[in-house]
């Protein structure tokens, strides 16, 4: 029996390293889809971001990014302030519901005790969310967590926009393979909040290009966002002149107020004398849009002496919604 040539011997040894290598190569892929298996078992946090808004604070949006987030049983959801403008997480019931927002109706401001929840139609609700707090809504909460115990389609939407800003959350079995990655649901709520952002932009514009010094719009609004400036916000007039805020490019019911000097004592209720404006404490208290009254959809001020005056809106000043009239 001879032995085989010693030129097959490396030969032999290259097959077995590149059988080898190939191994080494797989390996991690192999390690990385068991895990990932394995990791559908295990309870995980989701997050979904709470509204949007553009650089300025102009625009806001009334979406949660995303809308439909898919989950297991057993796992958490985290929603987070994304926007100045405040919101909530609301999941309702009969016994709460979705009536137009009322700040002396605690159910729509108050968050509930527990944080998690085991069927559709159980009451839960984050109270205000906004990145921090403010005068109006010292209790405001950043992020909320709750924490999906059964299987269900569970909706849920915000009580300040009503069924404008709303969403869902399907929770399959515990151990069910996940159709998204949290990465998938960041790009998916991007892609619609800056979408929303240059809609909401796009109504600026609109609005700017049919308003004048004697005619301001007080912020534009659909179902999707909201534009919360004066626009125009800079008015130049002459002594004698009226200007007509206006709430008519909001097709949402979100409340303004036209308020010049000190902020009146309940910031809500009317001040001051409007047909005979020379500065001092001025406010229209709350007005809404056309057709959401009873509070009026217009405020006109008359000036009968020159100056400067600035006006905010008490609710949104925060956001930047400002402006000045200079009387001549």
């Amino acid at each position: 029996m001879s032995m085989p040539p010693t030129s097959d011997r490396p030969r032999r040894s290259s097959v077995f390293l590149a059988v080898f290598a190939l191994l080494l190569v797989a390996m991690p892929v192999l390690l990385t889809s068991n895990a990932h298996a394995a990791s559908t078992t295990k309870a995980r946090t989701w997050k979904v971001m709470v509204g949007a808004e553009s650089s300025s604070g102009a625009v806001q949006t009334m979406a949660y990014g995303p809308k439909k987030i898919w989950v297991n049983a057993g796992d958490t959801v985290r929603w987070v302030a994304k926007s100045m403008e405040p919101h909530t997480v609301s999941f309702i019931d009969a016994e709460h519901p979705a009536v137009p927002f009322d700040l002396a109706i605690t159910y729509m401001t108050a968050q509930t005790s527990k944080h998690t929840i085991s069927k559709p139609g159980q009451f839960r609700s984050s109270g205000i969310m906004a990145p921090e707090p403010d005068a109006l809504f010292p209790d405001a909460v950043r992020t909320y967590d709750l924490t999906f115990k059964k299987p269900g389609k569970y909706p849920y939407l915000c009580y300040l926009h009503g069924k404008a800003m709303s969403g869902v959350v399907k929770v399959r079995k515990a151990g069910t393979p996940y159709p998204h990655t949290q990465a998938d649901y960041n790009a998916m709520a991007t892609e619609a909040s800056n979408a929303d952002i240059e809609h909401g932009l796009d109504l600026w514009a609109d609005a700017l290009g049919a308003a004048d010094s004697h005619h301001v719009y007080v912020g534009a609004a659909d179902m999707t966002v909201m534009v919360n400036r004066f626009i125009p916000g800079n008015i130049v007039v002459k002594v004698g002149d009226s200007v007509t805020f206006d709430m008519a490019r909001n097709a949402f019911p979100v409340p303004h107020t036209i308020t010049f000097g000190p902020p009146p004592a309940n910031p809500l209720a009317p001040t001051g004398d409007p047909k005979n404006f020379q500065g001092g404490a001025l406010s229209s208290g709350v007005i809404l849009p056309p057709g959401f009254g009873p509070p009026p959809s217009t405020f006109t001020v008359k000036f009968t002496k020159a100056g400067t005056y600035p006006f905010v809106c008490l609710l949104h000043a925060g956001m930047g919604m400002v402006g000045q009239v200079v009387v001549q």
